[in-house]
This record gives structure tokens, C-alpha cells and sequence, in this order.
């Protein structure tokens, strides 16, 4: 297997494996879960958990309190959104990969070119001539040679390079609208198990 096919299964399975979690449910990202004390003249020691994030993620709010029932889902949202996250940051370096292959045949192409530049045109022999008084040219006498495929090949390779990282951007993109959605649902903080909204 060459250098191409392997960056391009690797990729491919990758993009299973994000379609794969992402199919699994609900996720978090920059999100962490954390048990406090209750505090003021609260009459109990019973700690209690939290949901915490970098961004505003809960109804403008970087932190929402979780009743006990709640804490599994959120956990397993958060697990979900960290496999996402180092998913995509290997998807992202074969990427750079790819995109590094394709510079390379391109300048492979280019100097291919510039190693073997076309004969000159020159003005044919005159033949010599024959029985019959017929005449042939040189060009009839003399072998062509063969026309190489490394070309060909560069420009296919190329082409299936561009090909693959096409269809890696309209996935991450379709990927990124169940991004946006999952996080809305969230912030509306809506049920997925259940089907309706989660009282305050």
C-alpha cells in the first residue's frame, strides 16, 4: 500500500470513528463536572453537582446545577465531546498530510517537465530512393519512443489527493451543523432520553 492509500484509509476511518460518536448521543466540549458544598445557611452537608464550561453554554451562564438524576447523562455528553475533540485534531493533522502529498507531486509533475523538455522540430531528411522511383521520409524510418505514464500518473494521484479532502470537508461540515444542534439542545436544555424540556 502505498504512502497515499494509507493516509487516505487512515482518514476515512476517522471520519467513521467521529460519525460514530457523534451518532451516539448528545455532547459537551470545554465542559467539566465539579461537587460543591452548599453554602449560606444551608442546613445540610450534602455536596452537590455542577456542570461548568468556558463558554456561556446554559442559558447565557458559564455553570448550571444539576439535579442527581441528571449528572450520568452530562458525564457521558462530556466523554463524548473530549473523543470529538482529539478525533478531530487527528483528522486535522492527516489533513496537513494530504494537503503536504499533494505539493509534493505537484512539484514532482514540474520538474518531471523540466527534465525531459520536448525535441526541438527539425526539417525532415530527404530519403533515398527506392525501385520504382518511390521516396520515403525520414520520419517513416525512424522509431518514436515510447511515451511515458509517470505524468499521467502524477496528474491521477493528484486528482484523487483533491477528491479525498473534498469529501473530508463536506463531512467535518455536516459534522459541524450536529455540532451546533446538539449544543442548542443543550442550552435549551432539553431531555433527548425523555422528549420534553427539563424543569428548572
Amino acid at each position: 500500500m502505498s504512502s497515499f492509500e494509507k493516509l487516505q484509509s487512515d482518514l476515512d476511518a476517522l471520519n467513521a470513528q467521529r460519525a460514530q460518536i457523534v451518532g451516539e448521543g448528545w455532547f459537551l466540549q470545554h465542559c467539566w463536572l465539579v461537587q460543591v458544598k452548599p453554602g449560606g445557611t444551608a442546613h445540610t452537608d450534602s455536596k452537590y453537582w455542577q456542570v461548568r464550561s468556558r463558554q456561556p453554554l446554559f442559558n447565557g451562564k458559564t455553570l448550571k446545577h444539576l439535579k442527581a438524576e441528571e449528572v450520568e447523562d452530562y458525564r457521558a455528553a462530556i466523554a463524548r465531546g473530549r473523543q470529538l475533540k482529539q478525533v478531530d485534531r487527528q483528522i486535522e493533522k492527516l489533513q496537513q498530510r494530504l494537503r503536504q502529498q499533494t505539493s509534493i507531486t505537484d512539484t514532482s509533475r514540474d520538474t518531471s517537465s523540466r527534465s525531459f523538455p520536448s525535441p526541438p522540430q527539425e526539417t525532415p531528411l530527404q530519403g533515398p530512393m527506392f525501385a520504382g522511383g518511390s521516396q520515403r521520409s525520414s520520419e517513416e524510418s525512424v522509431e518514436q519512443p515510447p511515451e511515458s505514464g509517470k505524468s499521467t500518473d502524477l496528474t491521477e494521484q493528484e486528482r484523487l489527493v483533491k477528491e479525498v479532502l473534498a469529501n473530508s470537508q463536506a463531512l467535518r461540515a455536516s459534522l459541524r451543523r450536529s455540532v451546533a444542534l446538539c449544543k442548542w439542545l443543550g442550552a435549551r436544555n432539553i431531555d433527548l432520553r425523555k422528549g420534553h424540556p427539563r424543569a428548572q
